[in-house]
């Protein structure tokens, strides 16, 4: 057996000695009780401090075991979330269709059947830049040139139809003039689409007074190949040239690249096959 040397000797007999000291003061009174406490108190103290900066080592080897759990947790709840988010939207959406079919339904306070159609497709078509495609044709009563319509303002007018969809020219279409009446002064003119820009607007007597804020509806009925009384557009800015003519541009009531829902208003031909009805998503009660 290997010998102790003199200092090793010593550190035992110091260590023997505070074990003793310990066990005396376990056992000893009420004075020696505080003594204990403040040697507790000091080493207790030491943790502390030694486990602020060793805890969060610490935690985090203990967190190893259940770190794969806790990656299938927020996956899960990542997944919730998508879901309950999509549920959002398809209320979103079913608000705005139930809006739409309230406005395609006033429409037919006029006297006439009003399909509503979903568009499609959006693009050049029929020769035409600005044309849509809805999903409603001529099985269910739609023909060449009548009007479309969002509920109030004007969409534009069928191209073209086969059993089951057609294609629409927008008003907002360049080439597609629109006659029109301002409301204010009961003047006649011409509307010319100008795209997402909206319309230009000139009124057959060059020196009318148009002012910005005037609504320009289709008519006079008769005169257009559009049904009467649709909002075109509201005059934005005037323009008089040195002749003394008037021009000026209009925003469009709808705006040509945000449709969805909108009414084919049937006029003439023979009475259309039913069609399903359009109603809100089953999603959004899922």
């Amino acid at each position: 057996m290997r010998q102790l040397t003199g200092r090793q000797r010593m550190a035992a007999i110091v260590l023997a000695a505070l074990g003793v000291s310990f066990l005396t003061l376990d056992v000893g009174g009420g004075g020696l009780r505080s003594a204990h406490s403040g040697v507790r108190g000091t080493l207790g103290s030491l943790y502390r401090g030694t486990d602020a900066v060793l805890g969060p080592a610490r935690r985090f080897v203990q967190g190893i075991p259940s770190a794969g759990t806790n990656r299938s947790r927020i996956a899960e709840l990542q997944h919730e979330n998508a879901v309950l988010r999509g549920r959002v939207a398809a209320a979103e959406s079913d608000r705005r269709t139930q809006l739409r079919l309230a406005q395609l339904q006033a429409a037919t306070a006029g006297g006439y059947r009003v399909l509503p159609a979903r568009v499609i497709a959006l693009g050049p078509g029929e020769g035409f830049d600005w044309t849509v495609t809805l999903d409603a044709g001529s099985s269910s009563g739609v023909r060449v040139d009548q009007t479309v319509t969002d509920g109030a303002g004007l969409v534009g007018r069928v191209l073209h139809a086969d059993a089951s969809s057609c294609v629409v020219l927008l008003g907002a279409d360049p080439g597609a003039g629109i006659g029109v009446r301002d409301v204010r002064t009961g003047q006649v003119g011409i509307a010319t689409g100008r795209g997402s820009a909206g319309f230009t607007f000139v009124p057959l007597d060059p020196n009318a007074l148009v002012r910005v804020g005037d609504v320009l509806v289709t008519g006079p009925t008769g005169s257009t190949t559009f049904v009467g009384g649709l909002t075109v557009g509201t005059v934005s800015s005037v323009r008089t040239s040195a002749d003394g003519a008037t021009r000026a541009t209009a925003q469009a009531a709808v705006s040509p690249t945000g449709l969805d829902l909108v009414g084919v208003i049937l006029v003439g031909g023979q009475p259309p096959k039913p069609r399903p009805a359009l109603t809100p998503s089953a999603q959004a009660h899922r």
